[in-house]
C-alpha cells in the first residue's frame, strides 16, 4: 500500500502519477491496453482544498479530448436521475439505488439521519456496486467506485472513497471533484464542515499512451 497526502489537488494528482511511473509493475488488460498499476493507492486530501478543479482544467489544456465539463461531473453525482449517454451514473445509484420494491435514497433516507441521530456512527456508508447489476462476467461497463463512507469527527465530516479501478491520470481528477462536491452537499445537510477527502483505489494505473501527456503535467 502507498499513501500520499496533500493540501494541493493538483500536487497530489502529480505525485500519484510519478509514483506509479516510478513504481508501477507492466501489464496488460482486459482491453490489452498497456498499463503501469500499483495496488491499493491511498490519496488523501486537506479539507477545504483550494483547487480541487485544477487537475480537470489541465487535461483540458491537452485539446486531445473532450473532458466532461464541470457541471456535467457534478450532475453525474448528485442528479437521482440515469444520465443519458453513460451505462451507469452515479448518483442514480446513490440517491436512487434499485430495491425489492422501491429505490433508495442513499444520502437522504440514511447518511444524514443517521449522522444527525448518532453523530460518532461507523455505519455511514452507501454502495454504489450492485451485485444484481453489476455481478455479470460478460459486463465491461460496471462502476469504477465501490462504495463512500462517511465518518463525522470533530465538526467535521470525512469522506473516503473506494474505487476498484482508477486510471489516475484521465479519471481520478473527475473523481476527486465528484466525491468533493457530495462531501460538500451532504456537509451542508448537516450543518458542519468537510473534512479529509480519501481515495483508496485498489488498481491505480496509467495507459502507456498517455505517458508523454504524463510527463508534461509533472514538468508544468
Amino acid at each position: 500500500m502507498s499513501k500520499l497526502d496533500s493540501d494541493s489537488t493538483l500536487e497530489l494528482w502529480r505525485e500519484s502519477l510519478k509514483l506509479i511511473m516510478e513504481n508501477g509493475r507492466d501489464f496488460n488488460d482486459e482491453d490489452e491496453r498497456v498499463c503501469k498499476e500499483v495496488f491499493n493507492l491511498v490519496l488523501k486530501l486537506e479539507p477545504d482544498p483550494k483547487d480541487i478543479k485544477e487537475p480537470i482544467k489541465k487535461l483540458n489544456e491537452f485539446e486531445k479530448w473532450i473532458y466532461p465539463s464541470l457541471d456535467e461531473i457534478k450532475s453525474n453525482i448528485l442528479s437521482k436521475d440515469a444520465s443519458i449517454g453513460y451505462e451507469y451514473s452515479y448518483g442514480n445509484r446513490i440517491f436512487a439505488f434499485p430495491g425489492k420494491s422501491s429505490k433508495k435514497d442513499q444520502i437522504n433516507d440514511f447518511i444524514v439521519p443517521l449522522l444527525e441521530e448518532n453523530k460518532n456512527s461507523r455505519r455511514a456508508v452507501i454502495t454504489v456496486w450492485n451485485p444484481l447489476m453489476d455481478g455479470d462476467i460478460f459486463k465491461k461497463e460496471v462502476p469504477g467506485v465501490v462504495s463512500i463512507d462517511f465518518k463525522l469527527r470533530f465538526g467535521e465530516l470525512n469522506v473516503t472513497e473506494i474505487i476498484r479501478s482508477n486510471d489516475i491520470f484521465y479519471g481520478w481528477p473527475a473523481n476527486i471533484y465528484q466525491v468533493y462536491c457530495l462531501q460538500n452537499f451532504v456537509a451542508k445537510k448537516l450543518g458542519v464542515e468537510p473534512g479529509f477527502l480519501t481515495t483508496i483505489s485498489t488498481s491505480a494505473h496509467i495507459f502507456e499512451d498517455q505517458e508523454k501527456y504524463i510527463r508534461k503535467v509533472l514538468d508544468d
